[in-house]
């Protein structure tokens, strides 16, 4: 991509947030409308969270559990329905609200919409920095916005070519709960709460103007003649110092110590370290659409038009979202991220994890952003403590157990209703992502510490969790298959069941991969002993009258033909499970659901959308996946290149929701690069209209970065560097040369056409197509490591 396509860029002001744009730092957030006369920045803190009460579990559940679960292996659903719905959840049924902090306003005087030519609003992915520029009578003014990692503060810094032509007025303020006055002529403090019990923040504004005079009036600073003006804004709460006010204050004098142009060097500096280490060029650029604003763009492939530097430009935003929304030390990407207007935001913002905080940390690994996956773990690490206490209030379990929602608090006891809410598998599946986080980067010592002791007490409440139908089958529940629901033998909804296809995969996988980490760790002991047998038992899965892979245990009749979720197709993707190549009766079953849910509507939120396309990019078919791309761009892509869920229950609004865009971002690297499956697969399912182009920085299991150029819809080129010095497999490696330092390296190649070599740590490796077979030094299958083998569930049923 030119470095001029890595930008977003506007000639008008944002009328609306889902104009703006935004920046992050993992911790802060900030949003800019780009307003000439009157500036707007909503701004973020990611412990604004309101608190309902400090410990929501029921003591009631425990006793009713049996007959919840009694209910539904007796056919009585309408009943276990009564009995959950009254017994089962937490107290209240709703968890807490991620809020916004506040809003900063820039009054300038003399500078209006109506007065300014050239006016240009942009983002800057490779630096960060959102800006606007306009002429106002032969000036030119530049304002610079941006979220510093290093230092920890939103900087606004303004700026003309004349002197003394910035005369502003700023106030920083929030709607509830908070007042802000202007203790000095250089400094606003906003003191307040996130409701009655929620975070207690202070954040301060600072003002430092060059040139001119500065004063106070009211909760306002004012400065006129100025030169230039920097406006830096530190906030801190309660979560994270027992003296918010102090830390702020602490903060904000660090960064007015070193001044703009440092603040700016080393943000810069920071941001580069993670912005430059991919990139994705799908064929030759085209400078007429470069030259094209970002909503125009957008606004010719919602008219029929098709743009592949817009999908290059897609992939780099969605890299910059979840960077500027998860960093080491933060808190996780929530529903939106970090960046939210709101007091009730649509689903409390909250972090939901029956698919969107997974779907949020798809990329991390793939499209090499694998720090930014930690905040994640650490919410999971203080869910093992309030996880444990859910399981065994209310399920009388040991271990860890989550359902479909959790928060700043990590609450893990069950919420909403039975159509949603009673899922006990959210602490399982997000377990599963630090083994994801393993195998990409295989380091032994993160496996013994922190993934196998997360993953183990996710297993053993599982285990515990678990009871035998009839035919000695292990089934676990109750549960529901993520907000989907079936027509009970009367017609009526009812979404309550034991063990649906999609938890029995996650259960399969995460017991499977406890037993692969067992085996790195030298571990062999009853737990996994009882692991064994239990991956013996579970429910297999089945394929319907339809052709299509069951979603429950029985063949019924689905309440939402098309709904968004596709859970079970999990084993497909994210999972391993499924495959073309190893269970081809079950990939053609899931490929049959796929296309039925999708004919009957699925995919109008973006992040369905973003499911559907990793979907198909596993099974092969880069061009449906292509097809789906665009539909995400056409249908739920906002000016801002925002994704959108559409109106749904109590939420009348379409909604920012940043899931569909990290998923698509994690989808396009499986249409490039895939490793799931027992090998390194190199364009797996590249789409035909990206016939040419080039990536670099792409990551595989097992410690590798990959790059790759290709011409003619094949491959020109590919250069592996080992960052582990683990042994590299490659699948469809007949043809394959591979050379290091231009000299050929020993190969193995097996029955299958999979061909491997060893590595050494900081070694790039060239992999060569040829016009003939490549021979290798041997044919010996070389054993498969831990992180390179998909998991064999053994649940493919009689088809």
């Amino acid at each position: 991509m030119s470095e001029s396509n890595r930008r977003l860029f506007y000639r008008h002001p944002a009328t609306r947030w889902l104009d703006a744009l935004p920046v992050g730092n993992g911790r802060l957030g900030a949003m800019s409308y780009g307003r000439v006369h009157k500036e707007l920045v909503p701004l973020n803190e990611d412990t604004i969270w309101t608190r309902p009460v400090a410990d929501r579990n029921n003591p009631a559940a425990l006793g009713e559990l049996d007959a919840v679960r009694d209910a539904l292996l007796s056919g009585q659903v309408r009943r276990a329905h009564f009995l959950a719905e009254a017994g089962s959840f937490g107290i209240p049924h709703t968890q807490s609200s991620y809020q916004l902090l506040a809003y900063l306003t820039v009054l300038s005087l003399g500078a209006h919409e109506e007065w300014c030519s050239s006016y240009e609003r942009s983002l800057e992915l490779s630096s960060g920095i959102a800006s606007v520029t306009f002429d106002i009578d032969g000036v030119v003014h530049r304002r610079e916005l941006f979220a510093s990692a290093p230092d920890s503060v939103i900087v606004l810094h303004l700026h003309a070519d004349a002197p003394a032509q910035l005369n502003v007025a700023t106030e920083l303020w929030r709607k509830y709960d908070a007042l802000a006055s202007a203790v000095s002529a250089t400094d606003i403090e906003l003191h307040g709460r996130a409701g009655a019990n929620g975070t207690r923040f202070a954040s301060i504004l600072r003002v430092l103007g060059a040139g001119g005079e500065q004063r106070s009036v009211g909760d306002h600073l004012v400065i006129e003649g100025a030169d230039e003006i920097t406006m830096l804004i530190a906030t801190s709460t309660d979560f994270r110092s027992d003296d918010w006010a102090g830390a702020a204050r602490a903060t904000v004098d660090a960064a007015a110590d070193l001044g703009f142009e440092a603040l700016r060097e080393r943000h810069i500096a920071d941001h580069r370290s993670w912005a430059c280490r991919t990139s994705l060029e799908l064929g030759e650029p085209d400078e007429q659409l470069e030259a094209l604003p970002t909503d125009e763009r957008l606004q010719r492939v919602r008219a029929g038009a098709d743009d592949a530097g817009l999908c290059e430009l897609y992939f780099d935003y969605g890299r910059y979202l979840l960077a500027g929304s998860s960093r080491p030390g933060s808190l996780p990407a929530n529903l939106q991220g970090i960046w939210n207007e709101s007091f009730v935001p649509a689903w409390d913002s909250k972090f939901t994890i029956n698919i969107n905080t997974e779907m949020n940390y798809w990329l991390a690994e793939t499209a090499n952003l694998a720090e930014m996956h930690l905040p994640l773990f650490d919410l999971v690490d203080r869910m093992r403590v309030t996880g444990h206490e859910t399981a065994q209030t209310h399920y009388g379990c040991d271990g860890f157990v989550a359902h479909h929602n959790t928060d700043l608090w990590a609450d893990c006891a069950p919420l909403d209703n039975v159509n949603c809410g009673l899922w006990p598998l959210g602490a399982a599946w997000l377990a599963l992502h630090l083994w994801e986080h393993y195998a990409f980067m295989p380091d032994r010592t993160f496996l013994e510490k922190r993934a196998y002791p997360v993953m183990a007490e996710a297993a053993r409440f599982l285990l515990g969790l678990a009871v035998r139908d009839a035919d000695g089958r292990l089934l676990v529940g109750p549960s529901l298959s993520p907000e989907n629901g079936y027509r009970d033998p009367t017609g009526v909804r009812v979404a309550l069941c034991m063990s649906p296809s999609g938890d029995t995969q996650i259960t399969g996988a995460l017991f499977a991969r406890c037993l692969m980490a067992a085996e790195v760790l030298g571990i062999d002991d009853q737990f996994t002993a009882d692991l064994e047998r239990a991956c013996r038992e579970l429910q297999p899965m089945s394929v319907g009258r339809h052709g299509q892979l069951m979603e429950w245990t029985e063949d019924v009749e689905e309440w939402e033909p098309g709904h968004r979720h596709y859970s079970h197709l999990f084993a497909l993707f994210p999972g391993d499970g499924i495959s073309a190549r190893r269970t081809p009766g079950l990939a053609d079953a899931a490929r049959v659901s796929l296309a039925r849910r999708l004919a009957n509507g699925s995919g109008a939120s973006g992040w369905s959308r973003a499911w559907a396309i990793g979907l198909w990019a596993r099974l092969g078919e880069g061009d449906l996946a292509h097809d789906h791309l665009l539909d995400l761009l056409r249908h739920q892509t906002e000016p801002n290149l925002m994704d959108m869920h559409p109106p749904q229950g109590t939420n009348p609004l379409f909604t920012f929701q940043i899931d569909g865009n990290l998923g698509a971002v994690a989808a396009i690297c499986e249409l490039l690069l895939q490793s799931h499956d027992g090998a390194i697969e190199l364009l797996p399912a590249l789409p035909s209209t990206w016939s040419a182009g080039r990536a670099t920085g792409l990551r595989a299991r097992g410690g590798f970065e990959v790059s790759l150029t290709w011409s003619g819809g094949a491959l020109s080129e590919a250069a592996v560097r080992s960052d582990a010095g683990a042994r590299c497999f490659v699948r469809d490696g007949e043809r394959l040369e591979v050379l290091l330092d231009g000299k050929r390296v020993p190969t193995s190649l097996d029955k299958v056409g999979v061909r491997s070599f060893a590595t050494t740590v900081g070694a790039s490796y060239v992999l060569v197509p040829s016009s003939s077979p490549v021979p290798g030094d041997s044919v010996d299958s070389e054993p498969t490591p831990a992180w390179c083998r998909p998991v064999d569930l053994e649940l493919e049923a009689e088809l």
